[in-house]
């Protein structure tokens, strides 16, 4: 374990897309359940969240240092109640994963493969992540850093050609109900996204330079409250009132992107990023979930749950989808693909 080693930059990308990977997606449409003109605040409160773990994982080092979050849990618990608080640890990060693998079965059938059944694209998808995380932490990072130039290139491409159809009045006036449903919409940010975050427990053992990891957080952190902020706001002032409704506003604010006659349909390229950085939380989680399950039971390898963690994975958003197509077909309704991502 000691000889494999991953760099702060590979952190820091890999904590930075394991959140906005779901979060571009998602978060404007949750925020927008409470607010819509104040959601770019919000968005803002991610930080608080992202706090809360760069002071946990500064304690975490100081306390266990060279220890994955298993091993500490075993090491602080003892054998038994470490070992059980372990497996509840592991049973929620296998539900973040089977989300994960839903919404992204979801997302790719809705915009680009309508009549492919999710169930083959979370197949394929699950057969590169299990490849990935047999090969060993340093594969996944290195794909961190394959898909990092590729996201940022595109990325603030469409965002600015998006900025063309803002109405700024969308967001106006601010805080005209108060602070209540901010602060409603930010436990959104702060419980579901930002405590994502504590994954990089997980990884201490492998960093070249674990004492920084609490900083490493704070820099992720701070990254990531930047640019949900900017997709939020840029998404409330294109779509307006209608982001409470749709399933994904920000593709509906690229979608309107057009320069002059000849340039149109970039929300192609918007549809590339996500789903490159959905890859990316789909493999440092599994990564996670397969060493967690090699500490708690004393395994030979994380390689050992890799292939069995991966069908387990996917069987759960399998059965989903079946689940939601014989209660379509009982009440002689055809649900839109669209409206899918609410039955996860």
């Amino acid at each position: 374990m000691a000889k494999v080693q991953i760099s702060r930059v590979q952190l820091v990308f890999a904590l930075v897309w394991c959140v906005i990977g779901t979060g571009i997606v998602a978060i404007p449409t949750a925020i927008a359940q409470f607010t819509v003109r104040d959601a770019w605040i919000c968005a803002l409160l991610f930080s608080v969240g992202g706090t809360l773990v760069a002071l946990l994982t500064s304690l975490f080092t100081r306390y266990f240092p060279n220890r994955t979050l298993t091993n500490a849990l075993m090491d602080a618990w003892g054998p038994w109640l470490g070992r059980l608080i372990g497996i509840w640890f592991m049973a929620g990060l296998y539900i973040t994963n089977c989300t994960v693998v839903r919404e992204a079965e979801v997302f790719v059938g809705t915009t680009i493969l309508p009549k492919t059944p999710e169930v083959m694209i979370g197949a394929f998808a699950m057969v590169a992540v299990a490849y990935a995380v047999y090969m060993g932490v340093e594969v996944v990072m290195r794909d961190v850093e394959f898909i990092t130039p590729l996201v940022m290139l595109i990325a603030p491409i469409l965002f600015v050609l998006s900025m063309q159809h803002i109405d700024i009045h969308e967001m106006m006036p601010v805080l005209a109900d108060g602070w209540t449903p901010v602060l409603r919409g930010g436990v959104v940010s702060i419980l579901v996204y930002a405590l994502e975050m504590v994954i990089v427990l997980q990884f201490i053992p492998f960093l070249r330079r674990g004492k920084l990891a609490a900083k490493d957080v704070s820099i992720a952190t701070l990254i990531i409250t930047l640019v949900l902020t900017i997709v939020t706001a840029v998404t409330i002032g294109v779509v307006g009132p209608a982001t409470h409704y749709l399933s994904y506003p920000v593709l509906e604010a690229v979608r309107n992107v057009r320069v002059g006659r000849f340039l149109e349909r970039l929300d192609t390229l918007y549809v590339i990023a996500v789903i490159s950085t959905i890859f990316v939380k789909m493999t440092v989680s599994h990564y996670a979930w397969c060493t967690g399950m090699k500490d708690l039971f004393h395994l030979s390898s994380h390689r050992v749950t890799t292939l069995s963690g991966a069908l387990l994975v996917w069987g759960v958003p399998m059965c989903c989808s079946k689940m939601q197509m014989t209660c379509n077909n009982s009440f002689f309704i055809q649900a839109p693909r669209t409206q899918s991502a609410h039955f996860c």
